[in-house]
């Protein structure tokens, strides 16, 4: 199984520019947008502010992981129109595996999050594996 700590980038400039209202309302629409990306036993959720963490589980191998995070980026990659605006929004994702990263829920999620960061080091718009293995 893979966890994945999604991260939304500079997503406090929708907030500063347009107000909390209108960037509630896009957090919805990447909430469902993110649904999209996954199968119907995943489960993606928000967990505070811009940040969602997602569970995929029954992966046969690492690609499986690959192909959600590659699945989520293009679909953000795509403008969000809400009120005759179109918003751009890009993730940064860092994926854990178990039992390779950890055993627990909170490892998995901590070394997740330690991923997104390295993801958002390297540029943004991208994902990263705790575990290098590429």
């Amino acid at each position: 199984m893979a966890v994945l700590f999604i991260d939304l980038d500079n997503f406090k400039a929708v907030n500063d520019t347009y107000g909390h209202d209108k960037g509630d309302r896009v957090l919805q629409a990447v909430s469902r947008r993110l649904n999209g990306c996954i199968r119907q036993s995943d489960t993606i959720a928000r967990s505070g502010g811009d940040e969602f963490t997602g569970l995929i589980e029954d992966l046969t191998n690492l690609y499986g992981a690959v192909t959600v995070a590659e699945n989520i980026l293009a679909s953000l990659s795509k403008p969000f129109r809400l009120d005759q605006q179109e918003f751009f929004i890009t993730a940064s994702v860092g994926i854990s595996i178990y039992p390779i990263d950890g055993s627990s829920g909170d490892v998995l999620l901590q070394k997740a999050d330690v991923a997104m960061y390295r993801a958002k080091s390297m540029g943004k718009n991208n994902y990263q594996f705790h575990t290098p293995w590429r």
